[in-house]
């Protein structure tokens, strides 16, 4: 019976990254199990650039200095120099991580259960294959609350002749209906034919995905007045807005989202984890977030399930701010300063409210 040293259930980014970073020279034997490998999906991975991501530099496809919000009432525009918003896709992500690694074995196949024996893991596959590991890291997507707040969205990738192209991104447009929960629209303007354009909405319902392609249409009809274009990809996703963090043990680690490196508030969770693989070895407590940022998510989020027209909020909250403090705030580096000019821009009453019903759950 082979028993590897190590099994990824599931190969998506956190699972890369744990590959590239803890185990590029390493002779350990390793198994990624993922029935969507070899699938042709290349979603984007969003950050403002910092330390701890700069050595990533090679596979970063994007940068934007600007970055912008709107909604009928204003628009507000931000700049950094020092922090400019990057994306990276998942398959040149995937490349990057799993070059020369030949002691990595694939398995296509679906996890259906796993067991904890005496002295390793065993794996079942769908197929009826069991795998044998010594020490399991679980990426695999934890099941959806469904009570719970969470951002879903699906993005389209265009290409056309008709874009009046600026190099900015536009983080937040509001200027779409609202009816079926907080709904904006996230525009990256890749090249001087191509953007990516997702239909984005908070709500604690996932909707059928032609509600989001009937919004996208009528954007790109309406808002950016193009008429004629090639689609070229599609991106879907749903994340949690609200806390996950699995348990672990010594020789059994969830990492990613199921680990609780999501920030709840924004959905951000690849430069997260990614600080953290880089800072320690993952352990057992592992906390992604400060006390504080996960304190004010908390308050956001309680907010943002008890009101209405919560577009109003984040534009008065982005106004407060200038590039630097939002990036910073994004990427949870951000001073006691910017906090505090973030929870002066909130509604009083409402935001105490939040703050009391976060107390008592």
């Amino acid at each position: 019976m082979k028993i590897y040293d190590v099994a990824f259930l599931g190969m998506g980014a956190s699972s890369l990254a744990t590959l590239k970073l803890s185990y590029q020279n390493s002779s350990s034997s390793i198994v990624g199990i993922d029935k969507h490998y070899n699938s042709s999906r290349n979603n984007f991975f969003a950050f403002w650039l910092t330390d701890w991501m700069r050595e990533f530099d090679e596979v970063i496809k994007h940068k934007w200095h600007y970055w912008e919000f709107n909604n009928d009432d204003l628009r507000v525009t931000h700049e950094s120099k020092e922090m400019p918003y990057c994306v990276i896709k998942f398959q040149e992500w995937k490349s990057y991580c799993i070059k020369d690694f030949s002691n990595l074995i694939i398995k296509e196949k679906d996890v259906i259960e796993l067991n904890k024996l005496d002295d390793c893991y065993e794996i079942k596959l769908d197929d009826g294959e069991r795998i044998f590991s010594k020490k399991v890291y679980d990426s695999r997507t934890p099941t959806q609350q469904p009570n719970k707040l969470k951002q879903h969205f699906l993005g389209k990738v265009i290409r056309t002749n008709e874009i009046d192209y600026k190099d900015i991104v536009n983080l937040m447009d509001f200027r779409v209906s609202q009816e079926d929960g907080l709904h904006f629209m996230y525009i990256l303007p890749l090249t001087s034919n191509e953007l990516l354009i997702e239909s984005t909405v908070f709500s604690k319902t996932v909707l059928e995905k032609n509600w989001y392609e009937n919004k996208i249409d009528d954007y790109i009809k309406n808002n950016l007045k193009i008429k004629n274009y090639q689609l070229i990809e599609e991106e879907r996703g749903v994340l949690p807005m609200y806390f996950i963090n699995h348990v672990s043990t010594e020789n059994y680690i969830n990492i990613g989202s199921r680990g609780g490196a999501t920030k709840v508030s924004s959905g951000y969770a690849f430069s997260f984890f990614l600080k953290k693989l880089k800072s320690s070895s993952l352990r057992i407590d592992q906390t992604y977030h400060s006390f504080w940022d996960n304190w004010m998510d908390k308050i956001f989020v309680n907010y943002l399930e008890r009101n209405n027209r919560t577009d109003k909020i984040f534009i008065n909250m982005v106004n407060s701010l200038n590039g630097d403090e939002f990036a910073s705030f994004m990427m949870g580096t951000s001073s006691l300063n910017t906090k505090l000019k973030i929870i002066y821009s909130m509604p009083k009453l409402g935001f105490i409210q939040s703050l009391f019903r976060s107390l008592s759950n």
